[in-house]
């Protein structure tokens, strides 16, 4: 290597000017970082003379002005680097003794128990950083590309998950550095196989999924040996050795970039938009070379095929590219025309396909002469109600455009985008596939230019969730219990639940009654599982008992029910400990979202016999409903998108607006708290939501 280095320097000095012009340009965004992208031309022309590595630069050189990340690394305390390899030489020491998994199972958590109390109260210098924004072609140096090149060739050749790959797609899948838009600290590929690469088995008979376990097992307890991330100072990929502080993008970066070094063809995947859940989430994608197909993975929690149930749920899903791709809105848009953000990256690919079945659909569309591309959008709380999740190009005649990864079973908005926000460019649609044709459907009831006006009694904002009906529809036949005997040996039936509560705080009279010192609620002998989120029992306030507390009122589910307010004085609720001990209970803590589901009754241990004249309980369910004293804001969907009817603050456990337009999309949103909302329809004064009870 010295003696090519040797010639290779004097080549330079003595024709330095025919050497550079002999080399295809360098792009115009790489000045002031010439000399070390040359370099790496250079070398893989003259040193480690590879025609493919040559091209595999290339690749990544001409593509680096569409790249830039945030934040790298000045300096690491030495401290901070012995940190890593002390936690990496634990780990190895037991991972690689030849044990069997229980044992080094063992010997890690005894490690990991003396670990953590020496680090408890230790305080580690942070590390400097330059947390600025960096165009990778400015910032890459000459041995952080051939270090990084180099090792992707190796792992290509060596891996039996990489080695079946066209060259085209080794430079997609292993070769890129980078897998997250905007990620900075950049690792090479060279330095993360050292460090992995000998959990990861790539070879000979190695199965996909025991390879990624190993680098599951590895990061998970590496960061268990360190413990949760206490640094206020970003450390790039130090911060990767430290649990706490990680979300699905960093999560999927590491993934991705260190399985990438230890040779599986593995990319970093999003989804715009979940149908009816607020966020986004970032997940991995391997090819299965075996299958020959994609599996996706959440890295450190899953396997490739474990499936994630919320896959069915997600609307169109992009591949993070390295190379750029020209049927991208950000090549494909008219000069000036504005293009939503996610969508604006030249490095994306819809792969929505890989994971549903998807169709091509050319649908009417008012697209205005400055704009070539319009968007299917869908429902988006956190994007102001729409977020773009595909796009289109108009056709001829300028009344119509073509999108070609429709999804069926969606609510789509036609939308383009001008310089003062989003306009409608047709009408809310949906496909359903029937005979293996598309069918376009709109909303039913929806009507535009009507002039009407009516008042809307709301109760949700959000539909029930298929699995919250499961939990109320398996309390049917749960029975409230009275009895004088501590073993229930004396138990009556008080109340049978005959029919599934619905997902709300009610009163419930019981059937009969009488002096009783114990009383319970008794799941189901088939299914025991007492899902009561809320639960009171309740005396009348005449009978003068001394444990008790006012009572809960039932909700307000329209204006006609607020009259039983009067009365709610004649009721208390009976306590058998110090409120105080009982309200951390599930069952006692107002919290509609939890309850004792995994035990199969509620016993209240009173200290003496006494009557319960009825009881107040809610299901399990995601607590959905309107709430008094929360803020609340109503949306109708026109063409120019979302307009708000007004602002109101809800009484009780319903909202009123009034002089509302009718026969409209509705939205609407909690200004106070929470996160699911859905849009609407109102069929004779019943909400009717999109997912659920319309698609």
């Amino acid at each position: 290597m010295k003696k090519w280095i040797l010639i290779f320097s004097v080549i330079l000095l003595a024709c330095g000017a025919a050497v550079y012009v002999s080399l295809p340009p360098l792009p115009p965004e790489a000045e002031g970082n010439r000399r070390n992208l040359w370099a790496v031309l250079l070398h893989y022309r003259w040193v480690d003379r590879d025609r493919q590595k040559l091209e595999a630069a290339r690749f990544l050189i001409d593509n680096m002005p569409y790249h830039r990340g945030k934040g790298r690394l000045v300096h690491v305390p030495e401290e901070m680097k012995r940190w890593r390899r002390e936690a990496d030489s634990l780990y190895a020491s037991v991972r690689l003794a030849g044990m069997e998994e229980k044992d080094w199972q063992d010997s890690l958590k005894r490690m990991r128990t003396k670990r953590l109390a020496l680090l408890k109260d230790s305080v580690m210098q942070e590390a400097a950083i330059d947390d600025g924004w960096f165009d990778d072609i400015q910032c890459l140096s000459y041995r952080f590309l051939v270090d990084h090149i180099d090792n992707a060739f190796r792992m290509w050749r060596r891996s039996v998950f990489a080695r079946n790959l066209t060259f085209e797609e080794f430079k997609e899948y292993l070769l890129p550095y980078r897998s997250v838009a905007e990620y900075g600290f950049h690792v090479s590929g060279r330095e993360w196989q050292e460090w992995f690469g000998k959990y990861v088995p790539v070879d000979g008979t190695a199965a996909l999924r025991e390879a990624v376990r190993g680098y599951n097992q590895a990061a998970n307890n590496v960061q268990g040996l360190n413990g949760s991330n206490r640094r206020e100072v970003p450390a790039g990929q130090y911060d990767f050795y430290a649990g706490g502080k990680l979300d699905c993008v960093d999560i999927a970066h590491y993934g991705c970039n260190i399985l990438r070094a230890c040779g599986l063809p593995v990319v970093v995947e999003f989804n715009m938009s979940y149908l009816s859940l607020p966020g986004r989430h970032y997940h991995c994608d391997v090819w299965y070379d075996a299958k020959e197909e994609w599996r996706t993975f959440n890295a450190q929690s899953a396997l490739p095929g474990d499936r994630d149930w919320a896959f069915s749920q997600v609307t169109n899903v992009y591949r993070m590219t390295y190379g750029a791709r020209k049927d991208t809105p950000y090549f494909l848009k008219n000069p000036g025309e504005r293009v939503p953000e996610l969508l604006d990256d030249p490095c994306i690919e819809d792969v929505t396909s890989n994971l549903r079945e998807t169709v091509t659909l050319t649908v009417p569309c008012r697209v205005p002469a400055a704009n070539r591309l319009a968007y299917l959008a869908t429902f988006h709380k956190e994007s102001g109600g729409l977020i773009a999740v595909t796009w289109g190009t108009e056709e001829a005649g300028r009344d119509s455009v073509t999108f070609r990864h429709v999804l069926p079973d969606v609510l789509y908005f036609p939308v383009y985008y001008a310089a003062d926000g989003v306009k409608a460019a047709g009408e809310p649609f949906y496909v359903k596939i029937k005979d293996k044709r598309a069918e376009v459907h709109t909303l039913p009831g929806i009507q535009t230019g009507v002039q009407e006006r009516e008042t809307l009694v709301l109760r949700r904002k959000y539909p029930r969730k298929p699995n919250m009906v499961k939990v109320a529809n398996e309390l049917v036949g749960g029975r409230f219990l009275g009895a004088n005997r501590k073993d229930f040996s004396d138990a009556v039936t008080l109340y049978e639940i005959k029919e599934p509560p619905s997902p709300y705080f009610q009163d419930y009279p019981l059937k009969r009654t009488g002096r009783f010192r114990y009383y319970r609620f008794q799941a189901p002998k088939e299914r025991p599982r007492a899902n009561i989120s809320m639960l009171e029992w309740i005396a009348s306030s005449g009978r003068g008992y001394a444990n008790v507390l006012p009572a809960t009122r039932p909700d307000m589910l329209r204006p006609a029910d607020t009259v039983r307010l009067a009365e709610e004085q004649r009721w208390v609720k009976l306590l058998d400990a110090p409120w105080k001990d009982m309200v951390w209970k599930a069952e006692y803590d107002g919290n509609r979202q939890t309850a004792p589901g995994a035990y199969p009754n509620i016993t209240l241990w009173l200290k003496e016999p006494q009557v319960v004249s009825r009881v107040r309980f809610a299901p399990l369910n995601a607590d959905n409903g309107i709430h008094g004293g929360d803020w609340y804001r109503l949306h109708y969907w026109e063409e120019d998108g979302w307009q708000s009817v007004g602002t109101v603050q809800a009484d009780y456990e319903y909202v009123v607006f009034d002089n509302v337009p009718a026969h409209k999309l509705y939205w609407l949103e909690n200004l106070t708290t929470g996160q699911e909302e859905m849009p609407f329809v109102m069929e004779n004064g019943e909400q009717r939501f999109l997912y659920g009870d319309i698609i």
